[in-house]
């Protein structure tokens, strides 16, 4: 959405709240969020407003600019590029209107910033990236009087896509969000990726199908069936990997990604009556059968362990990569994405 001069990447709406100043960034439209989950777990509802994958995005003349931004919940980590390349991290604690004040690197005043282009942004793109696990609300931005712009089409990748999945594709346990598998895979693959994660409650419910069918996006991806495992069996499960597939076919997206559960403790589980043990192995084959038999030639199947190939990829918890496990997924991710995309092309 483009409001204030800036593009709100990875933003639904700005939401007013009583009480507070400024406006929250939210992923998920409200009408959608505040019913979201099951009796055991309505978590999806504050989720949708956690501004994991959200940036700020604008084209500045102004050798320098401040803007006004308060995290909520916890600290926020805040990554700052121009373009591709990485300017500062900053942390916005909790609670506390913080003002991040940026000027433009003195080194860009001798040197041709075109040649700074990569794969992604034009080098002159000013980026605002937020990290996991609070909301965000805005309060302003100040270019000191000079010319303030979202950017322009041609300005940014041309693929846009959009990620639906689990608290792994939210980016945990990654210390930063952009070592977050879809955001390493986005960089290597020179897309621009929207994060539609909900941590801990990808439950593959209706009304989130029925919204992902909506956006107007190149690509979908579909990382589901580790959070169903808990709360559902096989005939519920199927019943919802089956409608979330079938509702995408509305999608104007070019190609659709369903990736199956990652290897996690599931596989190696010593109790084999435990949920984690029947479901990882029972749900694996739901979604998998599903992506087979969708009968569409935008539907892509991509296993688990051909993104996370061992547990070395994972944090001790045995179901979260870590940042190294994160970036390889996300190399590997990349070449599926763009081997399959290219594939279907040439058919």
């Amino acid at each position: 959405m483009i409001d204030y001069g800036i593009e709100f990447h990875n933003v639904d709406h700005l939401e007013v709240v009583e009480g507070m100043g400024g406006k929250k960034l939210c992923r998920f439209p409200r009408d959608l969020s505040r019913i979201l989950g099951v009796a055991e777990n309505r978590n999806a509802r504050f989720r949708a407003d956690r501004a994991h994958g959200c940036e700020l995005r604008f084209v500045t003349e102004s050798k320098y600019f401040d803007i006004a931004l308060t995290a909520v919940e916890q600290d926020i980590d805040v990554l700052i590029y121009k373009g591709d390349l990485l300017h500062k991290k900053e942390v916005l604690k909790a609670g506390v209107c913080t003002v991040l004040h940026v000027e433009d690197p003195s080194v860009y005043e001798i040197v041709n910033q075109k040649m700074l282009t990569g794969k992604q942004f034009a080098s002159w793109i000013w980026r605002i990236q937020f990290g996991m696990n609070g909301a965000i609300y805005f309060h302003y931005i100040d270019t000191y009087e000079s010319t303030l712009r979202p950017p322009k089409k041609e300005e940014k990748p041309g693929i846009l896509w959009a990620a639906y999945g689990s608290s792994i594709t939210c980016g945990s346990v990654a210390n930063l969000y952009s070592n977050s598998y879809i955001n390493q895979a986005a960089v290597t693959a020179g897309w621009d990726v929207m994060n539609k994660g909900l941590s801990g409650s990808c439950l593959c419910e209706e009304a989130v199908a029925d919204y992902l069918a909506e956006l107007s996006v190149d690509v979908l991806s579909l990382e589901i069936g580790v959070n169903m495992v808990l709360f559902f069996e096989e005939e519920e499960t199927s019943k919802r990997v089956g409608y979330l597939l079938e509702t995408l076919k509305k999608s104007p997206a070019r190609d659709i990604f369903v990736i199956d559960m990652f290897p996690n403790k599931g596989l190696i589980a010593l109790d084999q009556d435990s949920a984690y043990y029947r479901h990882y192995r029972s749900f694996k084959d739901i979604v998998r059968q599903a992506a087979l038999n969708v009968r569409d030639h935008r539907f892509h199947l991509i296993k688990g362990e051909e993104i996370l190939k061992d547990f070395t990829y994972l944090s001790t918890d045995l179901l979260h990569p870590s940042d190294n496990g994160h970036i390889r997924m996300g190399v590997n991710l990349a070449n599926q994405l763009t081997e399959k995309r290219e594939r279907s092309s040439a058919v």
